[in-house]
């Protein structure tokens, strides 16, 4: 299998978009056409845009602006990808958030809202954005997920913040909610619960199992298991100024009870047992896929002591539809003590590979003005890891080094295909690798 693997890499075909931010990629299953969407700062304002190859990444299309009302993004607000997902009919779907600014005292960083967007023609135009929860408490609706089922429905998994409610030891109550289509994106069900007691800044992932449930992953908070920040429990990653009692804040993984209707889950099920204790989110979410045999593969981060062998990058499978995990196998233990904040991606290939990307942060330091914009300075690299089905890691390393600290990169693939993208100084890249 490394020799295919090593083929794949070989053959990889390369694309840059200048001046652009923060991507997401897709594939549309039925003709391997890519699209990638990406954001882009301009003298207005910002502006979400798509591209489309159907040449297998050789070329791409001109950039069509996604969202309708031009220079209503700003690239800031933006802390996750946005979300894209190609429906059977090759209908397009995206979600962005936006934020509004008008009450700072009750919401510091912006009341923020989902807009969802669908393309009918090929990604030529797109409908007005509309937020497709409107219902949900109001607060912060962020790090949305996209799944399409071959029969169209469409479903989101994302944050919500409430600032209605007092906070509590993990901070401003979170939940992590999925919102459902059952007719390709025309109307959208209210919001369920997947999660009640969600970490505020981990990304989401909602992928279809192979009955057709919907299972949606993230971090949980676990408030009944604290330990207080003393000068003998705080470790690098605990935040100045957060909460005086560090939590446990672990991967977790949840399923709805009534199939493709998605309305009621499970109590979310603990995926490594770390016990990472923090008083802050930690910004690092996992990457989930089923492969074509219906096993779940999941990918994270952490920083608990706790974890099988110390902070770093881990890979887990669940046989039983996420009822129980597999032990967790090391893909990159840290040489130091902090790295920034990383969030893994991660799909399955044709032959039950998991493709794992992540931005190796290592190296990377706070700059002179992180506590104004979050920015870091050094250089890190995109990561790359494959594990075969029978849980063998076949490659593992750098696969991309360059201007690199942010923590977005991408991946999906077909039975054809593996695309994994990422930010490299001011610009977005794209790999297209071929799966032989």
């Amino acid at each position: 299998m490394s020799q295919i693997i090593n083929s794949s890499l070989s053959q990889a075909s390369y694309t840059t978009f200048n001046n652009a931010s923060t991507p997401a990629v897709g594939i549309d299953p039925t003709n391997n056409n890519i699209y990638v969407v990406y954001f882009k700062n301009e003298t207005g304002g910002a502006n979400l845009y798509i591209q489309k190859s159907t040449d297998m990444g050789k070329t791409f299309s001109q950039p069509i602006r996604v969202n309708d009302v031009k220079d209503s993004i700003k690239v800031e607000e933006q802390w996750s990808a946005p979300a894209l997902s190609i429906g059977p009919s090759n209908d397009i779907h995206v979600v962005w958030y936006k934020a509004d600014h008008s009450n700072p005292d009750k919401y510091p960083y912006g009341q923020v809202t989902l807009q969802y967007s669908k393309s009918v023609d090929g990604g030529i135009t797109f409908t007005p954005a509309v937020n497709p929860a409107p219902n949900d408490p109001k607060g912060e609706q962020y790090y949305p997920f996209l799944a399409v089922l071959p029969d169209d429905k469409v479903y989101i998994s994302y944050l919500n913040l409430d600032y209605d409610k007092p906070t509590d030891m993990s901070g401003t109550p979170t939940v992590l909610r999925v919102v459902s289509s059952q007719d390709g994106g025309k109307t959208f069900l209210n919001s369920t619960v997947a999660d009640h007691s969600a970490c505020q800044c981990c990304s989401t992932v909602v992928k279809f199992g192979p009955q057709n449930d919907i299972y949606v992953t993230s971090r949980s908070t676990f408030q009944n298991n604290s330990i207080a920040l003393t000068n003998d429990t705080k470790t690098d990653y605990q935040i100045d100024g957060g909460q005086n009692q560090t939590i446990i804040r672990d991967i977790t993984v949840s399923h709805s009870t009534d199939g493709p209707i998605g309305q009621n889950f499970t109590t979310p099920v603990q995926v490594g047992n770390d016990r990472w204790f923090m008083n802050g989110c930690p910004d690092a979410g996992p990457g989930m896929d089923f492969d074509k045999s219906g096993n779940m593969h999941i990918a994270w981060f952490t920083g608990s002591e706790f974890a099988p062998e110390g902070p770093g990058f881990y890979y887990t499978k669940s046989n039983d539809d996420g009822a129980t995990f597999n032990n967790p196998i090391p893909i990159h233990l840290l040489s130091e003590q902090w790295i920034p904040p990383t969030t893994q991606y991660l799909k399955t290939d044709k032959y039950g590979n998991s493709w794992i990307v992540f931005v190796n942060s290592e190296g990377l330091k706070k700059s002179d003005t992180y506590s104004e914009d979050y920015s870091f300075e050094g250089h890190g690299t995109v990561h790359l890891a494959v594990v075969d089905k029978n849980g063998i890691i076949v490659k593992n390393g750098n696969f991309a080094p360059g201007d690199i600290t942010k923590h977005y990169p991408f991946t999906t693939g077909s039975d054809d295909l593996m695309l994994i993208s990422w930010m490299d100084g001011d610009d977005v890249k794209l790999a297209t690798l071929p799966v032989l």
